[in-house]
């Protein structure tokens, strides 16, 4: 087994060991959606000032994002 492999799954024991997260509401508590790109450089959550829970976050693979409406 690889040593990052190895040191990300002790890291999501020790995340779920000690998870309290729980109790917050499925719909995110400020109410909005994050699309950003599939990029490891990027941090959602510290460039937009988020705390868990706050938002869902969707990371984009690549290309404009499209609806049927076309209200992008």
């Amino acid at each position: 087994m690889s040593s990052t492999k190895t040191e990300v799954e002790q890291a999501n024991a020790a995340y779920a060991a000690g998870f309290d997260k729980g109790d917050l509401a499925l719909p995110p508590a400020r109410g909005f959606l994050i699309l950003t790109y599939m990029d490891a450089r990027l941090d959602p959550a510290r460039y937009a000032g988020l705390s868990e829970g706050d938002a869902h976050v969707v990371r984009n693979a690549g290309g404009p994002p499209t609806t049927r409406s076309g209200r992008w």
